[in-house]
Parts: C-alpha cells; sequence; structure tokens
C-alpha cells in the first residue's frame, strides 16, 4: 500500500520513517521551538572557536574568489531584483503596519520587560547606558529595590543634553573628558534642542506678547502686508 505524506499528497518510500516528505518533515522541524533552539545553541558553540570562525570566513572568501563571472554576475542581477521588490513592499506599508511590526518586535527583543517599563529601559539606552546595565537596573527597579543614586545623579546632571545625543556625549567624554566633551555637543545643538535643554533644568514657558493691533495689514506705505 502506498503511503502519503501527512501534510501534503507527495507520496512517500519505503524506507520513510518520518510520515512526512523531506519538505514537509524540514518545515516541520524548523516549527518546533525545541528543535530550533538546541540549533541556535549548537551554532554558537561552534561559531564561539575562533578557529572555526577563521575556517569558516577562510572557505567563504575562496569560495567568492574562485567563483565565474557569470554566477558573479547572477548574484548581482539577484540583489537589485531583491532590493527592487523590497522597496515595492515597503511603500505599500502603512504607518499603523509599521506600527505593529514595531510593537511586535518590542514584544519580542523586550520579553522579559513589562511594557509600563520599556520606556525606562529606552531611557536608559539613550542616555548611554550599555544595554546589559540597563536591562540589570531595569530589573532591579521592577524588583522594588530603590534607583541607584549614581543613576539619579548622572540624570540629574545630564539634563543639559538631548536624549538623543547622550551616545554620542559618553563616547566624546571617553575620550575628551566631560568638559570638553559637553563644549562639543553645546555647539553643535539646535535651537529647539537648546530650549528644550533648559526646560528640563527647570526653565518655565513663556508665552510671547501678541504684538497684533487688529487693524488693517497695511504699512506705512500703503501696501498690504500680504502682497509683500
Amino acid at each position: 500500500m502506498t503511503r502519503t505524506c501527512m501534510d501534503c499528497p507527495t507520496e512517500l518510500g519505503a524506507r520513510n520513517l518520518t510520515g512526512r516528505c523531506k519538505s514537509c518533515a524540514t518545515r516541520h522541524n524548523n516549527a518546533d521551538p525545541v528543535a530550533a533552539e538546541k540549533r541556535r545553541q549548537g551554532i554558537a558553540r561552534r561559531f564561539a572557536d575562533p578557529e572555526y570562525r577563521a575556517a569558516h570566513a577562510a572557505r567563504c572568501a575562496s569560495m567568492n574568489r574562485h567563483i565565474s563571472p557569470e554566477v558573479r554576475e547572477q548574484r548581482r542581477q539577484h540583489g537589485h531584483r531583491m532590493t527592487a521588490t523590497l522597496r515595492a513592499a515597503n511603500d505599500k506599508i502603512t504607518k499603523d503596519q509599521r506600527m505593529a511590526a514595531g510593537a511586535a518586535r518590542s514584544a519580542t527583543v523586550l520579553a522579559w520587560c513589562p511594557p509600563e517599563w520599556r520606556e525606562k529601559y529606552r531611557d536608559l539606552k539613550r542616555g548611554g547606558r550599555p544595554a546589559a546595565d540597563a536591562k540589570r537596573l531595569v530589573l532591579d527597579l521592577i524588583a522594588g529595590k530603590p534607583m541607584p543614586t549614581p543613576y539619579a545623579k548622572q540624570r540629574a546632571a545630564l539634563n543639559w543634553c538631548p536624549p538623543a545625543r547622550r551616545a554620542e556625549y559618553a563616547s566624546a567624554r571617553a575620550a575628551l573628558g566631560a568638559a570638553e566633551a559637553r563644549r562639543i555637543i553645546e555647539a553643535d545643538m539646535t535651537p529647539f534642542e537648546r530650549q528644550m535643554a533648559r526646560i528640563a533644568a527647570g526653565a518655565e514657558l513663556v508665552a510671547a506678547p501678541d504684538t497684533r493691533t487688529g487693524g488693517p495689514a497695511y504699512t506705512l506705505g500703503g501696501i498690504s502686508s500680504g502682497m509683500l
């Protein structure tokens, strides 16, 4: 009696033990999270060996050096086709889809962090903290431990620096010192960033006075200001 695959109509050979054809068996195994994790750990162990990494890089370099011009051109054309396909697909993605994709990625990458604490983690990262250090601090806060005094002082001391520039400031401070790094960052700040820095430091917002008189919009020369 001829057997067929459990997932498709493909006929199976007499020696088949899985009950699935090769394609379906591969798909089934790849969908198993336990098997996928074992493969990931095995690959990580192999590439953790410097000798294996060097040999792998040498094999790839040798293969790329010896491919024929025809194959090289096929790869180039394939790259162009893939780029065009991805760009066309990106043009069709709506704002809501991008937001949903970002939320899904955050849920995956930051699965260890409750949603209400993720902005705290991002704030630490924007402030120049390494990811591992930021994760440790957030987990300590979640566990009910008080915020470390050095971090609280550092955050207050960095009110002048826009969050998007704090990683740049941290790199410059490590190379040039705090004073010189601050001078460089402040010289490159936009007027808006300077205003936001003053607000973060405690400055109050003041409404600009309305100097309009309410009369016709004419200049002394009798020409409407809208025509200038």
